[in-house]
């Protein structure tokens, strides 16, 4: 027997269907029960006129299509109505038909006998082909519409293994390394590094929801944060960009967290804006500790005229950046409890000095560890490094 959270799965699916698409399904649980109540009126030992005993059979089809409706869309409510109606109704029925049903033994001829099963036997039988023909229209209907999704969502998953490569390279000081393992086929997680001359922006976005709408929305933000990064924008000058561009052309209910960090025009510091992102996780080689910095500003999308802030962190060598999304820090156990920032700081301090890709994979195995995977992955790391 499936689960009650099966259940639940199950009756949004059946929400999902297209209008009209469900009475194909239910006309075909219509037929086969009402042919089934027509079979129950043939087995009784008693003799039911025809009319009554296509009345008894439309009784059986039309119950039988009001459980299933209940049962596809986990209608509890109508399931609690349904049973004591379904008693009385044929408690009703059968009190009824009884001064009209005799006793099978009495003696009918056999042009009676033959008349009666030639005639349930037709609506029997025509009943159980209408009944194939609706479910096997159902089928067809509906699996040509889950293939072309499932098409479309194998083409989407494509396009984001395209639009969000694994990130490995290294530019003057500072080397990086970025990925961004999505939770279904679609990920709305975005790692990328931008080089612009001399300078370079590396940045981290987490799209609000999933699927192929958060992917579009990420694929918007990837083009428009590298051509503001191109054109050499401040951090919060670059921020101030994307958000207006998002706000003008999402729905309401969509933003974007981000956190940015690009390389400063001299010294040691690099600068670095957050968006209603978790703060970055800066690794201080020099005094072996793992600080959190932070910048309080709205996520993007929220406010058209917002305004945003960045800071400076200074950078110095063997110093390590580490930018999370909450798809790690948001993993829980089987008691609910999160696993936080806390321990990928452990991770990342006891880490710091390994190959970048490794920190990465300890960082997840750690995330995986508490709990299973139900949002986004996306981890980025940023260490400078002596002058190549």
């Amino acid at each position: 027997m499936p689960s009650f959270s099966g259940w639940k799965r199950s009756a949004e699916y059946w929400k999902t269907l297209p209008p009209g698409r469900g009475l194909f399904i239910l006309a075909g649980i219509f037929s086969l029960f009402f042919s089934f109540g027509l079979v129950l009126t043939l087995l009784d030992h008693t003799w039911m006129d025809i009319p009554r005993a296509i009345g008894f059979a439309l009784i059986a089809g039309l119950f039988s299509t009001a459980w299933a409706y209940c049962g596809f869309r986990r209608v509890i409510w109508l399931m609690i109505v349904l049973l004591p109606l379904q008693v009385v109704v044929g408690r009703v029925y059968g009190t009824w038909t009884k001064r009209t049903v005799i006793p099978s033994e009495l003696n009918l001829s056999q042009k009676e006998i033959d008349h009666r099963l030639a005639m349930l036997g037709t609506v029997g039988m025509v009943s159980i082909l209408m009944g194939y023909i609706f479910i096997v229209a159902f089928i067809r209907k509906e699996g040509l519409r889950m293939f072309t999704t499932i098409a479309e969502v194998k083409l989407a998953g494509e396009v984001h293994k395209a639009l969000v490569p694994a990130v490995s390279c290294r530019l003057g000081e500072f080397e990086f390394y970025g990925l961004s393992v999505p939770s279904g086929q679609i990920g709305g997680d975005l790692v990328d590094v931008a080089e612009h001359g001399a300078n370079w922006t590396a940045y981290v976005a987490d799209v609000s929801g999933h699927g192929v709408s958060a992917g579009m929305i990420m694929a918007m933000v990837k083009s428009a944060a590298r051509m503001g990064s191109a054109n050499g924008e401040d951090m919060s000058a670059l921020l101030v960009d994307l958000n207006r561009v998002l706000v003008s052309v999402s729905a309401p209910n969509v933003f974007v967290t981000f956190a940015g960090i690009s390389s400063a025009k001299q010294g040691s510091s690099v600068r670095f804006a957050l968006a209603g992102h978790l703060p970055v996780l800066h690794y201080r080689k020099r005094l072996n500790i793992v600080e959190e910095k932070s910048v309080s500003n709205l996520p993007i999308g929220i406010l058209g005229n917002a305004k945003f802030e960045a800071s400076n962190i200074e950078c110095d060598e063997g110093d390590v950046l580490a930018v999370v999304t909450d798809g790690l820090t948001e993993a829980s156990d089987r008691k609910g409890n999160e696993l936080g920032l806390d321990p990928l700081k452990v991770i990342l301090l006891q880490s710091a000095g390994s190959p970048l890709e490794q920190i990465v994979n300890k960082l997840r195995d750690r995330s995986l560890k508490q709990g299973k995977q139900i949002d986004d992955q996306t981890v980025l790391l940023v260490r400078r490094s002596a002058a190549a």
